[in-house]
């Protein structure tokens, strides 16, 4: 649901301004508003925005500047399994000298952090060369001890494709063009796939040769660029030995930077949300006002805290602080922000609702409606006892991997719910991995869906009118809540239209008697310009909820495509002849089945709501309820 709220006023002496602000930031329950209307009727001379004074700004610099750092650092640095805090303890306040003495200490750590991080990432883009090489640089060694180093010659070692080793005589052929004869090539294999060589010319053909090699995309071996210029030989010497020392140093440098972290990673969080919320008191004061002696916040908050926030300032305060309620006019009602607050089991629903902007304030939050009716939409189209189980666990194990993580949760929170609803629509479907619940016994209680087309029909569309019906209601309410007579006059209207014409087509279908029909026909011929009239032009978009409650016939059709999948998966599994083949080709098809069961039906349950339910009723557009709340270790980790 929507939170209530109430528009505060909080005044009091400008000494006071710091632990008042303090204490709000504590509570974290105050949205601070930044522009009120109230405000601008009054003489800018009585009351100002509240101006920061330059020593105050300059502390917001030195504190943004130590928060850059402290958050470089700890980027670089590893989660720690353990710690022990060594840092600085943040202050009260945000003194001279405990920034000067922690920006000393934190610009030494910064820079030996930075050291051991390009340390590691030097010694690791060698060793990913020297890796990558390896293999062909075994095979070049032996080549080279069979040549006679020269200061005359240049050595290059190339790799050449396997497949590709045609262009071995064109390689030769141009190479002695270049060279005038004066080359040697050395072959030998790496694998099946890469052939190595070694090339030996006059050192004044180096050029060409490249240019030779780039030409013909022949692959040469780069050296890393601290031993480019050694003699190749040399070079692969001192490749070999740092080969065995590169892992030694990383794992030294890994290890320091370890220890660094058990010592500083903690204090450094506590560090970062200090700093943080230092920072964002500093900025919200932007957003008050004053005068001469004292000092205004505007705010809101939700109207069940207000006497906490007022017993709160009187302890600390003792009414030299005051906070007002104050009246809403219909021009802020629009800037009212909007806080969703639901039960425990509705809460996770949330996230689907939060996919589109906030509803209005005053209107209504559709997320209890999403948290019965998605999951009933769901389990009618899986509607497999075994499909829903698997589904179960999944959600389970997700749910448990994923723990901390309080997005994760709250889906699996969803698909858990999702899942007992497919296990239970099974359960009337009488259905278990398609028709192997046939054989233990399981028989369908509501209906067959391979056979039971027409129920199968009447479902969904039952389904669909009772949505529908239900959206606009919710419409209707919404409407006369914030007395918009046309509207609510164009969705009554609009509803006696729907019924009307289902009393016309129970009548045609034989559900009703006869006379049904005419009734329905006549209420449906007068409600449209009863519509147009009373609700204007616009109104005549109510007609669109006819249309709508067809859109719920694809529960039924991805339903029976579901269910036709898996009755195919057994057949073909039995059809086999083999037990094991059998298994592994129903077991694929009901895998393939189980992935468009879980992706299929979550698209189709938010597309019923999101088109065809939540346009009877829905208002988007709400203002974000944003408290002004301290940084918790937690939170900014």
């Amino acid at each position: 649901m929507i939170v209530q709220m109430t528009k505060i006023r909080i005044m009091g002496p400008k000494g006071l301004l710091s632990e008042l602000t303090d204490l709000v930031h504590g509570l974290g329950t105050v949205h601070i508003e930044s522009r009120s209307p109230e405000v601008q009727k009054i003489d800018e001379i009585l009351l100002r925005r509240f101006s920061i004074e330059a020593p105050t700004l300059q502390n917001r610099e030195d504190l943004g500047t130590l928060l850059e750092q402290v958050k470089k650092i700890l980027l670089l640095l590893p989660a720690p399994e353990g710690s022990s805090p060594a840092g600085p303890v943040p202050p009260a306040e945000a003194t001279d000298h405990f920034l000067k003495e922690t920006g000393s200490k934190i610009g030494s750590l910064a820079a030996r952090v930075d050291q051991l991080v390009g340390k590691k990432k030097v010694y690791s883009d060698e060793r990913s060369i020297l890796e990558r090489y390896e293999a062909i640089l075994q095979v070049l060694s032996p080549l080279i001890s069979q040549v006679r180093e020269s200061r005359d010659l240049e050595y290059l070692g190339i790799a050449i494709r396997t497949k590709e080793k045609e262009i071995i005589p064109l390689l030769e052929q141009e190479m002695a063009r270049i060279t005038q004869n004066q080359y040697e090539i050395f072959y030998a294999p790496v694998d099946a796939e890469v052939l190595a060589a070694l090339l030996v010319f006059p050192k004044g053909s180096e050029s060409q040769v490249k240019s030779l090699l780039w030409e013909e995309a022949i692959g040469e071996l780069r050296l890393p660029s601290s031993i480019m210029n050694k003699p190749l030989g040399e070079a692969f010497k001192i490749i070999l030995r740092k080969r065995r020392d590169l892992p030694l140093r990383i794992r030294a440098v890994e290890e320091e930077l370890s220890a660094l972290s058990r010592r500083w990673f903690s204090s450094l969080l506590e560090l970062r949300a200090w700093l943080e919320n230092k920072i964002s008191q500093i900025l919200i004061s932007s957003a008050f006002y004053e005068t001469k002696m004292t000092f205004v916040i505007y705010g809101w908050v939700p109207s069940g805290e207000l006497e906490t926030l007022r017993r709160r300032l009187a302890e600390r305060f003792v009414g030299r602080v005051v906070v007002d309620a104050m009246p809403v006019d219909e021009r802020e009602r629009e800037r009212v922000p909007v806080f969703l607050k639901n039960r425990p089991l509705l809460r996770p629903f949330e996230q689907f609702t939060k996919i589109l902007p906030l509803p209005k304030y005053g209107t209504i939050d559709p997320t209890p409606y999403m948290a019965v009716f998605f999951p009933l939409f769901f389990g009618i189209i899986i509607g497999d006892i075994g499909y829903g189980l698997l589904l179960l666990i999944i959600a389970l194990v997700v749910r448990r991997w994923f723990r901390d993580r309080p997005l994760i949760r709250d889906f699996t929170a969803i698909f858990l719910a999702a899942s007992v609803s497919s296990i239970l629509w099974g359960i009337l479907y009488g259905e278990f991995f398609g028709d192997l619940g046939e054989s233990i016994g399981l028989h369908p209680i509501l209906m067959n869906r391979m056979e039971g087309f027409l129920q199968n029909l009447f479902l969904a569309l039952a389904v669909g009118v009772v949505h529908i019906l239900l959206g606009i209601g919710l419409g209707i309410f919404t409407a006369v809540k914030h007395r918009r007579r046309r509207e609510v006059i164009a969705k009554a209207t609009g509803l006696v239209l729907v019924v009307g014409f289902l009393v016309m087509m129970a009548g045609l279908t034989g559900f009703l008697p006869g006379p049904a029909v005419a009734v329905g026909l006549w209420v449906t011929v007068i409600c449209i310009p009863v519509m147009i009239i009373g609700g204007g032009a616009s109104a005549a978009m109510e007609i669109h909820n006819l249309v709508n409650i067809l859109s719920y016939l694809r529960l039924m059709g991805i339903g029976v495509a579901s269910v036709a999948l898996a009755f195919a998966a057994n057949q073909l599994g039995g059809l086999v002849g083999n037990v094991f083949l059998g298994i592994l080709i129903g077991g694929f098809l009901h895998l393939l089945n189980l992935i468009f069961g879980i992706v299929s039906p979550t698209v189709q349950s938010l597309r019923l709501h999101y088109v065809e339910f939540f346009e009877n009723f829905f208002q988007g557009g709400g203002r974000e309820y944003r408290p002004f709340k301290k940084t918790t270790l937690e939170r900014s980790a």
